[in-house]
């Protein structure tokens, strides 16, 4: 071998071998955990209210597992704007006032959590409230649906459960009182005003029937799950705060009068036969004739909707 080839061999097995340093990996983002809980708001005309609400919501213990949505329904305040306030939360903002079960099934069909807590603007829950309902519905499965106890800045229980609506009650509902002291109570029928529901119930209900207007889903969607021999549950150590708050004006009590009688006559039409449905509306229309009520009268002998719509009672 030539000299200057033998040394050139050895110049290379003498050089030190660098290796690269591997390129950086980019750092990647932590994926935000997925929503177990849509906190679904209502809302109209009602900021005070609905700005409290959501702060409480804010303030919820596990807040990274809840959605909140409010759909407002035409509010003419600030309600659709609040968002600004509140930055990680959505407004679906609605061009009218649709009603409340044609909202709850709007915010239903955009909810991404595995339960719903179906709220109203007047409720401010603890930070404890929607944990608590979420570790029930967990723990058991025969529970559909449960509800924390409302009550006032006095402690005292507001109205929120009820019997189911008879032909023979009309449209008296019998308000019920749960043992304060109880850990969980089983009740026919609890309100939307806080109402926390497995979301795939309602789905496989085929969301809220739309023949209800304001009144009357909320009765539904309760007599469905007693119907599928499950449960609603009140949990009277589950507590919210509620503050009452009616954002209608006086012109507006006859269409809300006439879309309640309505509800009835849809939840007797669907659960007890169209005659019977029949015979409650001409009786609420006689009442509302003899007591010179005249508007009232003629929304109940159109079947007049919150919305403005006639309902089909079949």
């Amino acid at each position: 071998m030539p000299i200057a080839t033998k040394r050139k061999e050895e110049a290379k097995k003498a050089a030190p071998i660098i290796e690269a340093e591997p390129a950086p990996q980019p750092e990647q983002e932590e994926q935000a955990p997925a929503k177990k809980v849509t906190a679904l708001v209502f809302s109209y005309d009602s900021a005070p209210a609905l700005r409290r609400c959501l702060t409480a919501l804010e303030g919820s213990n596990d807040r990274a597992l809840i959605e909140i949505l409010v759909v407002d329904c035409g509010s003419h305040d600030e309600s659709p704007q609040l968002d600004s306030e509140f930055s990680d939360i959505t407004i679906l903002r609605l061009p009218r006032y649709f009603g409340r079960t044609k909202a709850f099934n709007i915010g239903t069909r955009t909810a991404t959590g595995e339960y719903l807590f179906f709220l109203t603007p007047e409720v401010e829950v603890l930070p404890t409230t929607i944990p608590a309902l979420l570790a029930r519905l967990e723990s058991d499965s025969e529970v559909v649906a449960a509800c924390p106890l409302l009550v006032n800045t006095e402690a005292q229980p507001a109205t929120q459960f009820y019997r189911l609506p008879t032909p023979e009650t009309g449209a008296d509902l019998i308000a019920v009182q749960v043992d304060k002291t109880a850990e969980s109570v089983a009740v026919e029928y609890a309100s939307f005003q806080a109402l926390f529901v497995r979301k795939y119930f309602v789905k496989g209900i085929n969301f809220l029937d739309e023949r209800y207007g304001d009144f009357g889903a909320d009765a539904e969607i309760c007599f469905q799950i007693r119907r599928s021999a499950r449960k609603t549950l009140a949990l009277p150590q589950v507590t919210a705060l509620y503050t009452p708050n009616s954002p209608y004006s006086e012109t507006s009590k006859s269409v809300l009068a006439a879309d309640r009688i309505n509800g009835f006559a849809v939840y007797f039409a669907k659960h007890y036969g169209f005659v019977t449905s029949l015979f409650f509306r001409i009786k609420s229309a006689l009442k509302a004739l003899f007591s010179l009520h005249l508007p009232l009268f003629g929304a109940i002998i159109s079947g007049t909707k919150i919305d403005g719509t006639q309902s089909e009672i079949l």
